[in-house]
């Protein structure tokens, strides 16, 4: 599915239907006598508990080895991404394929590692060799959050190592053409750059999110040692957190609440979509909602000013 479809959003000029096996002698083409032919895909996911699975983003790094290095120390490079978003309470899916030929995105870049080189974290010891830093800006056309409008641009910086991965996302509103006391706004808060002497793109930033997450090592396995090769430490991870898509839902809503409760303008879907959940949760809000209109036109006409000489 992935490998369609990159050579769809491409339009063909990157096919990895050759270099990808799924045959299950020759998975993911690692058989290969040619090394440079050989494509991997890595998931970053949530699993599915008791039947239940809510992934508000899952990533997919589509890998190829690097070969300017000596084999022992081969490290791999992303050749592309494929980011597939969810939304709640509508429980739609959007998916961008990020790669300088796709039709998703609007600017690309890559350079080496972020800026936080001077890491003094113990675990940092396991990356030896920094890994690049790639970096895909694309337009937002998918209706995710309740409180954030359409005319938004994604900026994400992705960054794989064999222990570790790290994700930088960041959410830009577009300045208003219409308004130069919009644009004066948006350029004298926030400017996003690029590396490299790429044009300079104006644009408030609105929204910041990441994870950076390190391989755990025990006693009996060294770092570089892939951590499906010890099931037991996979089960102790899903007992440790044995409902995690339930806890991530509840979050989310809970978030959205105290958003709410500060007055964050709610943004109804654009196509209008309704499911079962979104219907249950607007019937529960819509007294709030009322409420909220009640004081604010208490507020508005005078009621909430403090008499006084």
């Amino acid at each position: 599915r992935i490998s369609n479809l990159v050579h769809e959003r491409t339009n063909g000029k990157l096919d990895l239907r050759s270099t990808i096996n799924n045959n299950s002698n020759n998975r993911n083409g690692n058989q290969f006598d040619d090394v440079s032919k050989r494509r991997r895909i890595l998931l970053v996911t949530h699993l599915m508990y008791y039947g239940y699975c809510f992934n508000p983003v899952s990533l997919y790094f589509i890998l190829k080895p690097n070969t300017n290095k000596n084999k022992e120390n081969e490290e791999e490079e992303i050749e592309a991404m494929v980011v597939e978003v969810s939304n709640t309470p509508w429980n739609e899916m959007s998916i961008y394929v990020l790669h300088p030929e796709s039709v998703d995105t609007v600017e690309s870049f890559v350079y080496p590692s972020f800026s936080n080189n001077n890491n003094t974290n113990n675990n940092s010891k396991l990356d030896k060799n920094e890994s690049k830093t790639y970096r895909y800006k694309w337009k937002k056309n998918f209706h995710v959050s309740p409180f954030m409008t359409m005319d938004h641009d994604y900026d994400w910086k992705f960054q794989v190592s064999r222990n570790r991965i790290k994700v930088e996302a960041r959410m830009i509103k577009q300045p208003k053409k219409d308004s130069s006391s919009s644009e004066e706004e948006a350029t004298n808060n926030t400017t996003t750059t690029t590396n490299g002497g790429a044009n300079t793109k104006k644009g408030l930033l609105y929204f910041t999110a990441g994870f950076d997450i390190q391989r755990s090592t025990t006693l009996l396995q060294q770092p570089s040692t892939p951590t499906y090769t010890y099931p037991l430490q996979l089960a102790r991870v899903i007992i440790q957190f044995p409902i995690y898509c339930f806890v991530i839902q509840l979050w989310i809503h809970y978030e959205a609440f105290r958003l709410l409760m500060k007055g964050v303008e709610f943004i109804p879907h654009p196509q209008g979509s309704e499911t079962g959940a979104s219907r249950a949760i607007g019937a529960v809000m819509r007294p709030v909602f009322a409420v909220m209109d009640g004081v604010d036109v208490w507020w508005k006409g005078g009621g909430g000013k403090r008499k006084g000489a």
